[in-house]
């Protein structure tokens, strides 16, 4: 990646994770993630009602 791009545009690091968070319409999450992420709790972050895979949000509470 960073050849292909600048050095502002490429990571710290690279995180594979077991699932991504979609809601039921099928749009990924990335805001409630970074909310959780950032401390917020994740009765606050995200809805888990309106989510297809609310399982997928532990793992970014818990680090596995």
């Amino acid at each position: 990646m960073r050849k292909q791009c600048s050095p502002r545009h490429v990571p710290d690091k690279v995180i594979a994770v077991p699932d991504i968070p979609y809601t039921i319409s099928g749009k990924k999450m990335e805001a409630p993630v970074k909310k959780i992420l950032l401390g917020i709790p994740i009765e606050k972050a995200a809805n888990r009602d309106s989510m297809r895979n609310p399982e997928a949000l532990l793992f970014f509470v818990t680090g596995h």
